[in-house]
């Protein structure tokens, strides 16, 4: 009994951490951080004023995460010329496993390294997939837990596009 206990909650603990959530409570400014990523370049959120930025926090354990980097590459292809950034943060992995995600698949945003998960702990990060929409003035403007798919990223775009 006592086992059967323990894989429920292990399940509900996995299907919130992969349930489709959307935070609507204030969400204030995002904390700054500097990561690297797979070869070694930084990146500093501070350095993305003045663009909308997604940073997206993943691990490779997570099914949802991998099935969903073809879609984020999409909309990145489509929203980059307009100036649109992805920070992908593998949350508590080490590079290697983040380099065979990003030659799998051919995935060209940033793929950063916080192998002891610092950042996603700052940003309150409780299940994976995790996403920030982040304005370019620094400010939180959405935060969503759960998949993500093409679709969803141009509707964020466009959203905080028209709102300034």
């Amino acid at each position: 009994m006592k086992y059967l206990n323990v894989c429920l909650i292990f399940f509900t603990i996995c299907l919130l951490s992969c349930s489709e959530q959307k935070n609507t409570q204030e969400l204030g400014n995002a904390r700054a951080f500097e990561l690297y990523d797979t070869d070694s370049v930084s990146y500093a959120l501070t350095n993305y004023r003045n663009k909308l930025v997604l940073v997206h926090f993943w691990a490779d354990w997570c099914s949802h995460c991998r099935q969903e980097f073809p879609k984020i590459q999409r909309a990145y292809e489509k929203l980059k010329p307009q100036g649109f950034e992805i920070l992908a943060v593998n949350a508590g992995q080490s590079r290697e496993h983040i380099v065979e995600i990003k030659e799998n698949y051919n995935l060209t945003f940033p793929l950063l390294v916080d192998e002891e998960a610092k950042t996603a702990e700052i940003y309150g990060v409780t299940g994976l997939p995790t996403s920030f929409f982040i304005d370019g003035t620094g400010k939180i403007r959405e935060k969503h837990i759960g998949w993500l798919d093409e679709e969803q990223i141009l509707e964020f775009y466009e959203k905080l596009q028209e709102e300034g």
